[in-house]
C-alpha cells in the first residue's frame, strides 16, 4: 500500500478566526483541567455528535484547534480539544502520559470527568462518541482504546506508534493514519502497529479498499473494523485527516455491544 495524501505542517497554517468556543473548568484530583468547546451547530435542537480531539506534545489546545479546524468541518458534531498537563518528563512540554502511564497526572479520570460534564451541559449523542488526537494525542487515543473502549464509538489515532494495543481484549472501529515520511527507524513499528489493531479487531486477514490510499481489514465475527493508511508526508496532520476521520466516524454507531473478550487470529499485515 502506498499513500501520496497532502499534509500541512502544525508549524506553518495560519487558520481563520475560529468559531465562538466555550472554555470549560475542572477540577480533577485537586488539578485544574480545561478544554476548549464547538458546540455542535444542532446541538441546542437535538443531540450531537461528540468528539474529543487530542494534541501533541508542546502544543495546546486553542493552538491546535486552529490548526486543524476539526470543528469547521464537522459542524453537526460538538468538538472538545481537551488540554494536556505541563509534562515534568518532557521539559515541562504539555501533553498526555502515553503508553498507559496516566496515573503519573490523572489523565484518564480527567476525561470521564470530561464526558460526564459534557453530557450534562450539551446535548450529545451518547452512541455517537468518538475520539482523535495527534502524535502524543495518539498516544492517548490508543490509551483510551485500551482502557476505555466502551466510552467511544469509534477511535481515530493519527501520527502516533501503538504496537501495545495487542494487549488490549475489546475490539472497537479505529481508523489509523501514519505519515510516511516519518523517520525510516518507526517503519516496523507502524506495521506492528497495523498488526496489532487487526488482532485486536479480530480480522478475517481479508483487505478490501475503504478509500483513497486507505485499506481495511475485514473484522470477523464479534470483530471491528480496521481502516490504516499512510499519508505522504512527515510528523503532521494530514490535510485530508478530517475528511477521512469524519467519514470514519460517521460511518459508527456505537450501537453494537462493546464487551470485553480475548481476541483471535493475528493476521499479517
Amino acid at each position: 500500500m502506498r499513500v501520496t495524501l497532502p499534509a500541512v505542517a502544525a508549524c506553518c497554517l495560519l487558520a481563520a478566526a475560529p468559531a465562538a468556543a466555550d472554555t470549560l473548568t475542572l477540577e480533577v484530583n485537586g488539578v485544574e483541567r480545561s478544554a476548549r468547546v464547538y458546540p455542535g451547530k444542532r446541538a441546542d435542537r437535538e443531540p450531537s455528535p461528540l468528539v474529543l480531539v487530542f494534541h501533541g506534545l508542546g502544543d495546546n489546545e486553542r493552538n491546535f484547534a486552529n490548526i486543524v479546524d476539526f470543528h469547521r468541518d464537522w459542524r453537526e458534531a460538538t468538538v472538545v480539544y481537551p488540554a494536556g498537563l505541563d509534562r515534568a518528563d518532557r521539559d515541562g512540554m504539555p501533553g498526555w502520559h502515553g503508553f498507559r502511564d496516566n496515573d503519573a497526572n490523572d489523565d484518564l479520570a480527567f476525561v470521564d470527568r470530561l464526558l460526564e460534564t459534557l453530557a450534562a451541559r450539551y446535548r450529545v449523542d451518547p452512541a455517537r462518541v468518538f475520539v482523535t488526537g495527534f502524535s502524543n494525542g495518539g498516544h492517548m487515543t490508543f490509551n483510551l482504546l485500551l482502557d476505555r473502549p466502551c466510552r467511544f464509538a469509534a477511535f481515530a489515532p493519527i501520527g502516533a506508534l501503538g504496537e501495545y494495543v495487542a494487549d488490549g481484549t475489546t475490539p472497537r472501529p479505529v481508523l489509523y493514519l501514519f505519515g510516511r515520511g516519518e523517520p525510516q527507524e518507526y517503519t516496523e513499528a507502524w506495521q506492528g502497529t497495523v498488526v496489532a489493531l487487526a488482532r485486536l479487531n479480530r480480522a478475517t486477514g481479508e483487505k478490501r479498499e475503504w478509500g483513497p490510499g486507505l485499506t481495511e481489514f475485514v473484522a470477523g465475527a464479534g470483530g471491528a473494523p480496521t481502516i490504516y493508511g499512510l499519508y505522504g508526508a512527515g510528523h503532521v496532520w494530514p490535510s485530508q485527516g478530517n475528511e477521512f476521520v469524519i467519514r470514519f466516524f460517521r460511518e459508527q454507531t456505537g450501537t453494537e455491544a462493546c464487551v470485553t473478550a480475548p481476541p483471535t487470529a493475528t493476521p499479517k499485515g
